[in-house]
């Protein structure tokens, strides 16, 4: 009879090609999200822009290409397969980017210090840098070990007494 083998639940090394593909994707993302939300900065201020809030002031149709544009980085993040937790989490900071942003001139102001897409990108560099770490070897916790010591414990003192019985009778 054949062993049917489990799909193994530790993260696989990439391969050399894989890595290059993600450290493209990320200076490639950093560069993208620079560029709406932080590529400019007012002068003799720590304040800076990119072309979203630029973008956003033009009323009616601004806020509307905004979030078309930052929707590119969660197309990137579902295509380096992110999962559903750093996807949604883009796009919570791309719908309030959105929704504030409808809100004429508090929004814009709104749109200059909550930056949605250098956010993303935050969040898209971090789940880079996971996957280009090698994985760790998985541990036990000393609960699960302490677990396995008595159990196996109580099996020794249980083999002794029906060893015990045995020899009795």
């Amino acid at each position: 009879m054949t062993e049917m083998k489990k799909p193994s639940q530790e993260p696989q090394a990439l391969t050399p090609e894989q890595k290059l593909k993600h450290e493209r994707a990320l200076a490639r993302l950093d560069r993208y999200a620079r560029t709406l939300d932080s590529r400019f900065r007012i002068p003799f201020t720590r304040i800076r822009f990119g072309l979203d809030p630029l973008v956003g002031l033009v009323p009616g149709i601004g806020d509307a290409i905004g979030l078309g544009l930052s929707f590119y980085l969660i197309s990137e993040a579902v295509a380096l397969r992110a999962g559903s937790g750093i996807v949604g989490k883009m796009l919570g900071n791309v719908a309030v980017d959105f929704l504030v942003g409808l809100v004429p001139l508090l929004g814009d102001a709104f749109d200059l210090v909550w930056r949605a897409n250098d956010r993303n990108a935050n969040l898209l560099r971090q789940h880079i840098n996971q996957r280009l770490q090698p994985p760790e070897p998985p541990r036990k916790s000393w609960l699960v070990r302490g677990l396995w010591l008595v159990l196996g414990a109580l099996l020794v003192v249980l083999a002794g007494v029906i060893l015990a019985a045995l020899m009795s009778g």
